[in-house]
This record gives structure tokens, C-alpha cells and sequence, in this order.
């Protein structure tokens, strides 16, 4: 069995193009709102999620030690980590499960914008 897991669903909390700060430690997270597919596979591989206003959600975390996880556009084209929009985005995440004891979290490897949300364009940092 691989230790990769691609997981779907949408955005709800992207930290892919700048690494957040927890306790002191920088790392690229990204939490996706599971759809039905990527809850029953997480559930099937015994991934921790959290219920939040009635979605399941998945947060993937990787160190900035490994680098940014790439980004892929719909056409599985490399793409800026901007094509990643802030929440809403539908996407596939390729995580990789961890190994005892921590085989319940994952660590995210790379994400596909398979549709980009209602309204929104690439995320600009600099509007803020």
C-alpha cells in the first residue's frame, strides 16, 4: 500500500505560499473541507479530521525545511503557489501518511486546482 493519499475537496485555510507560524515552527499548511470521496478515504486510512459548522476538514502540514509543495493547475500544469486562492478553491491534495505513531496525520506534498472558486482570481499578497 502506498503511503500517498490524494484527498479532495475545497479550501477552507491556505498557508501554501506562506508558511505559517505555530508555537514558534514555520511550516505550509493547507485544511481542505473533504467532499464525500476524500472523507471516505480519510476515514479508510484512519486520517485525522475535525468537524467544523457540519464539513469534515483535513489540515496537511509540511515543513519549510522540504520547500513549498508545488501547485498544479486543472491541466496538470506546474503553477505559482497564487493559483492557489484562499478558501473555495475545489482541489486535490497528494498528502503522505505518516508512520507510527504519528500515521494519523499527513504531510502535504502537492495540490491540483482542479476548479478555482466562483469569483475569485490568483491570490495577490501584495493586497494586503
Amino acid at each position: 500500500m502506498s503511503d500517498y493519499i490524494a484527498l479532495t475537496g475545497e479550501t477552507v485555510f491556505n498557508k501554501v505560499g506562506t508558511p505559517d507560524n505555530f508555537r514558534g515552527q514555520n511550516k505550509y499548511t493547507l485544511t481542505i473541507a473533504l467532499d464525500k470521496a476524500g472523507k471516505k478515504l480519510a476515514e479508510k486510512n484512519g486520517l485525522a479530521t475535525k468537524d467544523y459548522e457540519g464539513k469534515t476538514q483535513i489540515t496537511s502540514k509540511r515543513k519549510v525545511d522540504f520547500g513549498q509543495p508545488k501547485v498544479y493547475d486543472s491541466e496538470k500544469n506546474e503553477v505559482d503557489s497564487t493559483h492557489l486562492s484562499l478558501f473555495g478553491d475545489k482541489v486535490t491534495m497528494l498528502v503522505k501518511k505518516g508512520k507510527e505513531p504519528y500515521d494519523n496525520y499527513t504531510y502535504l506534498e502537492r495540490v491540483r486546482v482542479e476548479e478555482k472558486a466562483e469569483g475569485v482570481s490568483d491570490y495577490d499578497p501584495a493586497e494586503f
